[in-house]
């Protein structure tokens, strides 16, 4: 497995790294939102740049990512803009997706940024290769919010994440029963043990899914997502709440 490095934090080695989402929808609310995680224990920050009320302009979000930068301090900032079409909060072009995602890879203020795999190919494939020659990490993702693909299908997925050059591979679902949550921890278990060369990052989402953000190691997730406030997704709880369980894991795993 090829590591990631986000600064400090290194994804696919060690214990799950837990990851907080700021959703403010001012830039002043971000900020404050991101000075308050100072003293909370967690490794990233997801910035959920949908909720922002000034995206998708360019110039507007790198006035407010310089901010973030500077109240993130030395904790790495994952750029994230959640479209439509996976239930992100604001709409947005084809073309306009592109050029802010490239404009944030060339500023140099994120450490990481998210790219849907089921975007436009095209469009991605642009953005993958920006990321790539600034040596910033790309998260592929994929995500449905109202079921969970078999297995096989998920793990088709992720690794068409890894061959398009994505530093991680990542699929957050949602289940309708136990047995969803079971193939999406398969389906991790086949990446870690099968397809190893990236780190894979998974999550079943909702009450149901809740086991899958709890023990990421268990089938080989590098992260898990966590909340200080409100959520990003359904399924996330208080970062105080989940650290803890965490380490419990974690001290009984070889």
């Amino acid at each position: 497995m090829s590591p990631v490095q986000l600064r400090g934090v290194t994804l696919g080695e060690g214990r799950a790294k837990v990851i907080v989402p700021v959703t403010g929808t001012t830039v002043e609310e971000l900020v404050s939102q991101t000075t308050t995680l100072a003293g909370v224990e967690f490794d990233i920050i997801e910035w959920r740049v949908d909720f922002l009320d000034v995206a998708p302009s360019p110039t507007a979000v790198l006035e407010a990512a310089a901010r973030i930068r500077a109240a993130a301090r030395e904790r790495p900032v994952l750029f994230t803009f959640r479209t439509h079409h996976e239930s992100g909060n604001k709409p947005i072009t084809s073309e306009e997706y592109r050029d802010l995602n490239i404009a944030v890879i060339d500023s140099g203020l994120v450490d990481a940024i998210d790219v849907e795999h089921h975007f436009e190919r095209a469009v991605g494939d642009a953005i993958i290769a920006a990321a790539r020659n600034a040596g910033v990490p790309v998260v592929g993702s994929l995500h449905d919010f109202t079921a969970t693909p078999s297995a096989e299908d998920l793990v088709r997925h992720l690794v068409e994440m890894q061959e398009r050059g994505c530093a991680v591979a990542k699929a957050a679902v949602m289940p309708q029963n136990t047995g969803d949550v079971l193939q999406l921890m398969e389906a991790t278990w086949t990446m870690t043990s099968q397809y190893p060369s990236t780190p894979v990052l998974t999550m079943s989402m909702g009450g149901l899914g809740l086991i899958t953000r709890l023990s990421p190691r268990v089938t080989g997730s590098c992260a898990t997502f966590a909340m200080v406030g409100r959520p990003s997704a359904p399924g996330q709880i208080p970062v105080e709440e989940l650290q803890p369980i965490l380490e419990l894991i974690d001290a009984n795993l070889p």
